[in-house]
């Protein structure tokens, strides 16, 4: 079990220091993104926002349903870009924006309720939200380290036991979608009611 655990977060360290350096432009980009958008775009974002606060129990099933539907396609889409030679820019590219969007709904929230928006903008993402970012971040990892191994082999540079890197791969697959599955489950029976019972007492 240690083994397997020590196998699972031996990640290239070299690729991971390059994806978190690209989740922390897009962290940077979201959380600026707000000061350069148009009145009118601004209006429409805190009428949105305050749109949302007055009806957090209004939760519907459907909003469930979409939110693990979104979630698995892009683990999946990540996951398959990882067996392919030409993943790699694209896994750059969705990482980038999962962190910009992350950051920029923070931002939104706090630019417009500014104290009241900084804690319902940390409750709206967290542990959730947060923990499905880092979920993305190590998926993209071993995307991005399988695409090069795959790459490195197709050029005759390094000899590649496909079953080896496929079940390893496969198990990763599991765990990122077991664990977004539970964080989407938190997400839409918990947070609502954190979000009331905060709101009331602001």
């Amino acid at each position: 079990m240690n083994k397997l655990l020590a196998k699972l977060f031996n990640v290239d360290k070299k690729v991971l220091i390059f994806i978190i350096i690209i989740c922390f432009i897009g962290l940077l980009t979201g959380s600026l993104f707000m000061t350069v958008l148009s009145y009118n775009d601004k209006l429409l974002i805190k009428d949105t926002l305050s749109s949302f606060i007055s009806n957090i129990e209004t939760n519907n099933i459907n909003n469930l349903r979409d939110n693990i539907i979104v979630n698995l396609v892009s683990i999946l889409s990540i996951w398959i870009l990882g067996i392919s030679i030409i993943g790699i820019p694209i896994v750059i590219m969705f990482i980038f924006f999962k962190s910009f969007i992350f950051s920029f709904s923070i931002a939104s929230f706090i630019a417009n309720f500014k104290f009241k928006g900084l804690i319902l903008s940390l409750i709206y993402n967290f542990p959730h939200n947060f923990i499905i970012l880092l979920v993305f971040i190590y998926l993209s990892v071993y995307s991005i380290k399988s695409s090069i191994i795959i790459l490195c082999s197709v050029l005759g540079r390094k000899n590649l036991n496909f079953k080896v890197l496929m079940n390893k791969y496969l198990l990763i697959l599991v765990i990122t979608v077991v664990i977004t599955i539970m964080m989407n489950l938190f997400e839409y029976f918990v947070t609502p009611r954190l979000l009331k019972i905060m709101t009331n007492m602001l």
